[in-house]
């Protein structure tokens, strides 16, 4: 967060403390449903198949906890906002529009042939985390995916844009707005609500699509799994469950 608004030494005297009373209630609440969650992937994951539904399931779900986060944060936000100076105002906007240029740069490449390459190869080194080592025929046919996913990279940093100036605007708002808390906390209720389903339904119905794309290409994958990949995502999952469970019982 100080790497988008450059904190002051009385601003970080209210922040601080109010992250430690955002994490204690997400240690408490959220991670023993990261858990369940991880075993139910676990279980998913040992069988010979998994159906595209299953996958988009756990992706449905991971949004809801991402929003779980947002929602809890809305206090954190109307406190602190108010609190920013012009000056930390416009650095946030410059932030902003050098992380745009950075998704840029990473995946709008010149040519569909360069973006297909660097979307592949991130592809592949994802999936090679969860199952280890991927064979020729199971990165050709992630490519064949690719390719028939229809992605819109202009279409995604459009959408990118209209994110990052949406947020500003509410930032602005809740930072100059003569608004009362309740007022508050539904401007950032609706941003959020943006955030998940954009306004723009071009955009909106093009990544439902991407989206069902994905998981069939997951799904498909996991079906050209063996036992040793299979082992080697089960792992992966294992580590991250009980990462979560040691945070969970070692309250500060």
């Amino acid at each position: 967060m100080d790497g988008y608004f450059n904190f002051t030494a009385s601003q970080n005297t209210k922040l601080k403390p109010a992250l430690h009373t955002l994490h204690n209630w997400h240690r408490e609440t959220q991670l023993p449903l990261y858990v369940e969650r991880l075993q139910k992937i676990q279980s998913d994951l040992s069988q010979d198949t998994i159906t595209a539904s299953t996958v988009c399931e756990t992706m449905n779900n991971t949004q809801d906890m991402m929003q779980n986060i947002q929602l809890e944060s809305i206090a954190i936000i109307t406190e602190i906002a108010p609190l920013l100076s012009d000056k930390q105002l416009i650095y946030f906007e410059k932030m902003l529009q050098k992380r745009a240029l950075k998704w840029k740069s990473e995946w709008l490449q010149d040519s569909e042939e360069a973006q297909i390459e660097s979307r592949l190869n991130r592809t592949i080194d994802y999936a090679e985390k969860v199952y280890g080592h991927l064979n020729l025929s199971q990165k050709k046919m992630l490519k064949q995916k690719l390719l028939a996913s229809d992605y819109q990279a202009a279409m995604s940093y459009t959408e990118l844009l209209r994110r990052n100036e949406d947020t500003l605007q509410i930032v602005i708002g809740l930072n100059r707005g003569n608004l009362d808390q309740n007022e508050k906390e539904r401007l950032l209720k609706q941003g959020f609500s943006r955030l998940k389903n954009s306004p723009n339904l071009g955009y909106q119905d093009y990544a439902d699509q991407f989206k069902l794309n994905t998981c069939d290409m997951i799904a498909n994958l996991h079906a050209t799994t063996d036992t040793k990949q299979k082992e080697h995502a089960k792992a992966w999952l294992e580590n991250f469950t009980a990462a979560f469970k040691s945070l969970a019982l070692n309250k500060p």
